[in-house]
């Protein structure tokens, strides 16, 4: 299994399997609610690595997903169209799309021992169009 994740808006990111990781979609309601909530939030966790390119032979599209996390909310860039696909013997079995993403949480763990570094990248749906989220599968071959 392997995961492509795509982002636009702003500036293009895009990673195939060879660098992402893992993928966790998350939907939550608030712990205190005794029924079902509207108060509904969904969340993409994407883990990977980061392939350093020495003499910047291929773009380290990291360092958007970097800068994309510092981006402060009056800028109309900090949200963004954010697709993951889920391959399974070159074929997409699930795919999830986040129209108006923004950035929790991104961070990058580096070590000077295995010379590859990894990420994580926490994002949101904005909460009054979570209605617009996507989450697709059964696809046709």
């Amino acid at each position: 299994m392997g995961f492509r994740v795509k982002i636009t808006g702003g500036k293009d990111v895009e990673f195939n399997e060879g660098i992402i990781t893992s993928a966790e979609f998350v939907s939550n309601t608030p712990d205190t609610s005794n029924a079902r909530s509207t108060d509904l939030g969904v969340v993409l966790n994407i883990k990977g690595r980061i392939n350093f390119s020495l003499g910047a032979e291929e773009d380290d599209s990291t360092v958007e997903l970097a800068n994309w996390a510092l981006m402060p909310s009056d800028q109309a860039d900090c949200y963004r169209n954010v697709q993951v696909q889920v391959v399974s013997g070159g074929q997409i079995v699930r795919q999830y799309t986040f129209p108006n993403a923004f950035v929790m949480g991104y961070t990058e763990d580096l070590n000077d021992e295995e010379g590859v570094g990894e990420f994580e990248l926490l994002l949101k749906q904005k909460k009054d169009l979570t209605a617009k989220v996507e989450l697709k599968g059964n696809f046709e071959e």
